[in-house]
């Protein structure tokens, strides 16, 4: 994985040959929504979202804000609801991938390029089983390939 990730990346600083920029359809589940802030009149300002990607194997998990436009359109779903959702991913100049959410549901989400709250969490756990008993597990934070199959938005390098 290494001896490919290095063969990327020379060959991306060679001849440019990055992967295009590419957007994903998949399926979210509203874990939490909550107001953080509202104007003089109670109309939320900003509201913070966590996302779960029940299409997804393991358990990922997507949080970040959104102005008074995405809170104001996402009021209208609630917590464990279900959603279309629409995933940029592309190739960053610090010569990685990043993803970012663009829609839920219909509600359109423009990312402040400022905001550094926003993170998602990318893990995939196993029993642990020893002598037939379930007796504890592991998770791992590197996305596997399948994962990766069925989500390949969550490709970081």
């Amino acid at each position: 994985m290494r001896i490919v990730s290095l063969a990327l990346a020379a060959c991306a600083i060679a001849i440019g040959c990055t992967p295009k920029p590419q957007d994903f359809d998949t399926n979210v589940e509203i874990r939490r929504m909550q107001v953080i802030e509202r104007d003089g009149q109670g109309n939320p300002l900003t509201v913070d979202i966590e996302l779960e990607y029940p299409d997804c194997p393991g358990e990922q998990q997507e949080i970040f804000q959104g102005g008074k436009e995405l809170a104001a359109c996402l009021a209208k779903y609630k917590i464990g609801e279900k959603l279309p959702a629409k995933i940029h991913w592309e190739h960053t100049s610090d010569g990685r991938f990043d993803s970012e959410v663009t829609h839920v549901g219909d509600c359109e989400r423009k990312r402040d390029a400022a905001d550094e709250r926003s993170y998602e969490v990318v893990q995939v756990c196993e029993d642990i089983v020893a002598n037939g008993v379930k007796v504890g597990f592991r998770c791992g934070r590197k996305p596997t390939p399948e994962l990766l199959a069925k989500c390949p938005w969550f490709r970081r390098s």
